[in-house]
């Protein structure tokens, strides 16, 4: 009877092994094979897809990146979008997160590059047409701002997604500058038009945060990383590593 304990702990340690995910030794030479990172370099498969990281392994790490950014954390959240954007270049949302870091950092040029390639990506995204019109509009650009809050609100008009609200807020502070310039206010024209002090759309199943001080720009309307109806995320799976 004395020794069952230790029996037991044994059993316990095999089966956690048996449990454990088996890694194929030498998976390196499997993964990157001449063939493999030729494919990566005609642009056939990505770097996700050539080192393996799993579409879960993404989304977590996406997840993370969000949240850094909802807690004010830029330059960690940017330094995570930034190696999603580089892994999987063919995800529109880790461009629109990252643009909405810029943004949020007041790093215009940047942003808008970001939002503009995640609207080449994914068409029919509202945030990158949203914070890209707001991006348009700090930048004086009153007539691009008001077509893509015009295009946010078409992708949705219903009115189902808080982000087409903030269109139309944004759109209204659009009309406002075009008014003024119209009334030969030069000031809209040099320095471009405020954001509206409105609180910034939250995120699905985030929080709303309270409404900035009068005359401070919004939060860029960010989202929650996507993830599909099943549950896996919208970034793609990468292929099984080989036994």
């Amino acid at each position: 009877m004395a020794d069952k304990p230790q029996q037991n702990k044994d059993q316990a340690a095999d089966a956690g092994k048996a449990g454990a995910p088996q890694v194929t030794p030498g998976w390196e030479k499997v993964l990157y094979t001449p063939a493999r990172v030729e494919q990566w370099i005609r642009g056939e498969i990505t770097l996700q897809e050539l080192s393996a990281i799993s579409g879960p392994e993404m989304l977590e790490m996406a997840i993370t990146g969000f949240r850094l950014y909802e807690n004010g954390r830029f330059d960690d959240a940017k330094v995570i979008f930034k190696g999603l954007a580089a892994l999987d270049p063919k995800e529109s949302y880790y461009l629109t997160a990252l643009g909405a870091v810029y943004l949020a950092q007041e790093d215009l040029d940047n942003a808008e590059t970001c939002f503009s390639n995640a609207i080449k990506l994914n068409p029919k995204e509202l945030a990158s047409y949203v914070n890209r019109g707001e991006v348009f509009l700090r930048r004086g650009k009153v007539m691009e701002a008001a077509h893509d809050f015009k295009r946010a609100v078409e992708l949705d008009p219903k009115g189902e997604d808080p982000l087409s609200h903030r269109a139309r807020v944004l759109a209204a502070a659009a009309l406002e500058a075009i008014q003024d310039i119209k009334a030969g206010n030069k000031n809209v024209e040099k320095g471009g038009a405020k954001a509206p002090a409105a609180k910034a759309a939250p995120a699905k199943g985030a929080p709303a945060k309270a409404a900035p001080a009068k005359g401070a720009p919004a939060k860029p309307a960010a989202k929650a990383p996507p993830a599909k109806a099943s549950g896996k995320p919208v970034a793609k799976a990468a292929p099984a590593k080989k036994k």
